[in-house]
């Protein structure tokens, strides 16, 4: 049985929508306001994939030891996510943004991963008022034309199920 809460956590994520027209020439204008741009981003995100924890922290017999701030290029301060206390004073844990993350957004930029493959007309979600019988038909026609369908039982037990 699902909670209500489980079936929320496995709600379709939302339909992209693309901006109209006039939105596109305004994003545009904030992002150049701003001093957004395309290069400023991928250098973001580089400071993020290439970090090197040894550029910020120290250890060795003594723990883990930070260097002093004014030591951090600004390529390392980037990369710091959080600082935070732990267990005692003068005790501290250091969270770097996800590398993962970071590169495959460099590379998905960079044309490095093949692009996801396209959906199929037939897979496509029903339109909005398309009959649901339709949407059905089409799936069936298509899995009896891969030769996936199951043929059904002509002669069923009687009290088997189904």
């Amino acid at each position: 049985m699902r909670t209500r809460s489980s079936r929320r956590r496995r709600a379709r994520p939302a339909k992209r929508v693309a901006p109209a027209p006039g939105e596109i020439e305004e994003i545009a204008a904030r992002a150049a306001r701003l001093g957004v741009t395309v290069e400023r981003v991928l250098e973001e995100y580089a400071h993020i994939a290439f970090a090197d924890l040894r550029h910020i922290v120290e250890w060795g017999p003594q723990g883990v030891v930070f260097k002093p701030a004014e030591t951090l290029s600004e390529a390392d301060a980037a990369a710091i996510s959080e600082i935070a206390p732990t267990g005692g004073p003068g005790k501290y844990r250091v969270k770097l943004y996800n590398k993962k993350a970071a590169l495959d957004a460099i590379a998905r930029h960079l044309g490095m991963f093949p692009a996801p493959p396209r959906r199929r007309d037939d897979d496509a979600p029903a339109e909005q008022g398309e009959d649901p019988r339709d949407v059905l038909a089409r799936k069936v026609a298509r899995l009896a034309a891969r030769g996936d369908a199951a043929e059904p039982d002509p002669d069923p037990e009687p009290g088997a199920g189904g």
